[in-house]
């Protein structure tokens, strides 16, 4: 397909790079959490979700579209907090009779980012608890 070796390697190095990005997105601890989510007549609406450091992911019968940006609100169970922040839709897959949306936080305020953080640090300390006995 590919006749020089620049351009195979440049497309070895584009796949990596992918691989890379997923592997991140995956590593980083995601756990289940009630989203409250922005319908189109600015109502925020609870819906089944994961929360992770780099963005998050909801269930709903609505269909966004890929680039749309979604505002949320999530409360923080042991934290006491309850953040409000938005992210940009990048993935919509069927889900058994909805879609699942994952979204990636684009612009989210340093603040909400370590809180979340901590959030994650704290879920994370009790899953291993729970898992070690």
């Amino acid at each position: 397909m590919f006749h020089s070796s620049r351009a195979r390697k440049a497309m070895r190095w584009a796949k990596r790079s992918r691989q890379a990005l997923i592997e991140d997105m995956r590593e980083s601890p995601r756990f289940d959490v009630a989203i409250a989510v922005r319908d189109q007549q600015g109502d925020f609406v609870e819906r089944y979700g994961k929360l992770g450091i780099n963005g998050f992911y909801f269930e709903t019968t609505d269909i966004p579209m890929i680039g749309q940006n979604v505002r949320i609100r999530v409360a923080l169970l042991g934290l006491g907090v309850e953040i409000e922040t938005s992210g940009t839709v990048i993935s919509v897959l069927p889900a058994d009779g909805h879609v699942g949306v994952a979204a990636r936080f684009e612009e989210i305020p340093f603040e909400t980012e370590r809180i979340i953080a901590r959030w994650l640090d704290m879920m994370t300390e009790a899953h291993s608890r729970a898992v070690a006995g």
